[in-house]
């Protein structure tokens, strides 16, 4: 069985830049720098690949603790739709995956009849 790796981060982004960036929930975020900003507190999980306590280019998902939404994240980036950030989120996590099954391939012959 793979192991579950996760840690408390933010993902914080200014709010017409259609992306945001992942952080340790420590670190600050300059926000007053850059206006309105997304700022989004929770937990990192990635069953793939370990990752250092204090790295910040994690692939995985991202569960929000108010809303307890999900985003994906790759190399501790999110890039969303500018208009609506809202597209990225889902409800569920498995509303991330697809599952395709290949059964194979069936031929169906005629029946060759008797003289």
């Amino acid at each position: 069985m793979n192991d579950l790796y996760q840690k408390r981060a933010k993902l914080v982004g200014h709010v017409d830049s259609g992306l945001l960036w992942l952080l340790n929930m420590h670190d600050d975020w300059i926000h007053d720098q850059y206006g309105e900003s997304y700022i989004y507190h929770g937990i990192i999980y990635s069953s793939t690949t370990p990752f250092h306590a204090l790295s910040t280019s994690v692939t995985g998902y991202f569960q929000d603790d108010d809303t307890k939404r999900w985003l994906k994240v790759k190399d501790g980036k999110v890039i969303f739709e500018p208009k609506d950030i809202s597209l990225a989120w889902k409800d569920q996590l498995e509303e991330f995956f697809t599952f395709t099954f290949t059964t194979g391939r069936y031929v169906r012959y005629k029946e060759a009849k008797l003289l």
